[in-house]
């Protein structure tokens, strides 16, 4: 099926920081793909959720949803994502590659099988799904004519999630293994930026470095004092909320942010500077 809005991907988007970024990007205008690896009934609530924001619509082409299972660190599942949203929608515009590895472990806790997990869903996931949305982002354009197509009027977008834990001095062992993924990431957005086929195409690259977030991944395993002490670390001593991350993933999904490109945003609120 073929239509004139829109159109993203966001893995990992049935719960927390994920299902804001979907939301947030329906309300835009924008077709969602939710993505989710194991808890279809979460899924399905934001797509009921978007399709609700669509009932209230004048436009002849509400926005739409669906739900796809898979794990982008698995290459066949993540093939699998990509060929459902073009099956469904006939486009792709933009990509925010949230899903991600989030277990604490030191160098002295990783294991072969933790080290392998979390960079197949922290880097070769991400890594190889930008390779393979590629060409359907470099069609994505605001152009209203074929001679207006080019990089300038493109409006493809990656959007990939990493953590303010790379770069505050704060960091400690334990955050070794994700923190070590989440570099890695950081680091395709730098390169990818500037890629003949990627940023010379005007497709955007860019990550999104959250400090802590108030969402129920957050506070697995940690007891009430620890969340008030990562508050403590910020000027409004409060911790971040998912909304606070999706209002980033809007603008850099827009035409507005045509001109940030490779960019790594500290999304904390002061905790780091």
């Amino acid at each position: 099926m073929t239509n004139s809005r829109r159109v993203a991907i966001v893995t990992g988007s049935s719960r927390g920081i994920g299902r804001a970024i979907a939301l947030r990007l329906a309300q835009d205008g924008l077709h969602v793909v939710v993505n989710y690896v194991s808890n279809k009934s979460k899924a399905q609530q934001v797509v009921d959720e978007i399709t609700a924001l669509a009932t209230s619509s004048t436009t002849e082409e509400p926005v739409r949803a669906i739900a796809v299972q898979g794990s982008i660190g698995n290459l066949d599942e993540g093939r699998r994502l990509l060929n459902a949203t073009i099956r469904e929608f006939g486009r792709l515009d933009v990509v925010v590659l949230n899903a991600g590895w989030l277990v604490y472990q030191s160098i002295h806790e990783m294991t072969e099988q933790s080290y392998q997990e979390a960079t197949s869903i922290n880097v070769m996931g991400p890594a190889f799904f930008s390779k393979m949305a590629q060409p359907y982002l470099a069609k994505s354009t605001d152009a209203t004519t074929a001679e207006e197509a080019n990089a300038s009027n493109a409006t493809g977008r990656i959007i990939t999630i990493s953590t303010s834990l790379t770069s505050l001095s704060m960091v400690q062992g334990s955050h070794f293994l994700y923190s070590m993924t989440k570099g890695a990431l950081e680091q395709m957005t730098r390169v990818l930026a500037k890629d003949k086929e990627f940023g010379g195409r005007g497709i955007t690259v860019n990550t999104i470095s959250p400090g802590p977030i108030d969402t129920e991944s957050f506070h697995a395993g940690l007891d009430v004092s620890h969340a008030k002490f990562f508050a403590s670390l910020h000027p409004q001593n409060r911790l971040g909320a998912a909304d606070d991350v999706a209002g980033m993933v809007s603008f850099l999904a827009s035409r507005d942010s045509r001109w940030v490109n490779g960019q790594i945003i500290r999304v904390n609120g002061g905790m780091g500077v």
